[in-house]
């Protein structure tokens, strides 16, 4: 049972669950509605929904993306200690990387707004710019307004490595484009999860049928808390629609062997879900989409 949002065949948003092969939907208009609310209130209206409410075929709709209205999506980074690393040998910049994977304070950026996210089947985007790009595969909490974390999410937080690399003053450029953000369809609930702090994420890079590149963690590989990482998200932020934050990632392609257009990836999070995207460097390709708009 997960949180979704679909588009009927007349052109309609929906806001529900998807459970098996049924969708059934929730008495709010959008997303972002759902996360103005407490979780207490969204559980019990997934619950009533589930038991009492109309059930469509999810064959008869299209998921779209998990987001809308003024929901963002944010990242923190530097999280695991392959992550640390990885940016240190990647830059040169070691003391910045290891000072904020010590620090009390978190690395947090914007990553997207609702209209630019993709999800499962779109494509991922690469900057024509730069010659190293990887994808970050991550756990991505759904919080609503009042700091409470809803649900998870599978995010694709793409990252130009490569200009990231030249000086991290340049982390906006390498995290901010078209195709850059791409989450999972299909929000799983938080009391649906178990031992959250503990989830094994994979990641696989085809090129072609070949298998190129594979990894995974596990979120307990985590240097922060959850609840750390939301304390200092909402510490001097206002998120009236709720937001997304991807807690960081623990699988770190070597260096030199980034992302080609064409490659397909497919990051799975147990418990959670899955994504697979074809990555692209074509920019017309995002003329559209997300499809929703």
């Amino acid at each position: 049972m997960k949180l979704v949002r679909w588009r009927t065949s007349d052109g309609t948003t929906k806001v529900g669950v998807h459970e098996d092969e049924y969708l059934v939907e929730l008495p709010f208009a959008t997303m972002a509605e759902v996360l103005q609310h407490k979780v207490a209130d969204i559980r019990r209206a997934v619950e009533e929904a589930v038991s009492s409410g109309r059930r469509v075929d999810s064959a008869e709709a299209e998921l779209l993306a998990p987001v809308d209205g003024r929901t963002e999506v944010w990242g923190a980074g530097v999280t695991y200690q392959l992550s640390r690393s990885a940016r240190a040998e990647e830059s040169g910049f070691e003391e910045i990387y290891h000072h904020v994977y010590e620090a009390d304070r978190p690395e947090l950026f914007f990553k997207s707004a609702a209209w630019r996210v993709l999800t499962d089947g779109d494509p991922g985007g690469l900057r024509p710019d730069c010659d190293d790009s990887v994808c970050e595969p991550e756990l991505a909490l759904v919080l609503n307004r009042h700091a409470e974390i809803v649900g998870a999410l599978v995010c694709n937080d793409l990252t130009a490595r490569g200009i990231e690399a030249v000086n991290p003053i340049y982390l906006p450029q390498a995290k901010l484009f078209p195709g850059g953000c791409v989450l999972s369809t299909a929000i799983a609930p938080w009391w649906s999860i178990d031992t959250p702090e503990d989830l094994l994420i994979t990641m696989a890079v085809y090129r072609g049928p070949e298998l190129v590149f594979s990894g995974e963690t596990r979120t307990s590989a985590m240097r922060r808390r959850y609840d750390e990482l939301v304390q200092w998200l909402f510490r001097g932020e206002q998120f009236p629609d709720g937001v997304v934050l991807s807690t960081g990632t623990g699988i770190v392609p070597p260096l030199g062997e980034g992302l080609r257009p064409g490659d397909r990836v497919i990051v799975t999070i147990d418990q959670v879900g899955s994504l697979s995207n074809v990555m692209t460097d074509d920019r017309d390709m995002f003329e559209g989409l997300p499809r929703w708009l």
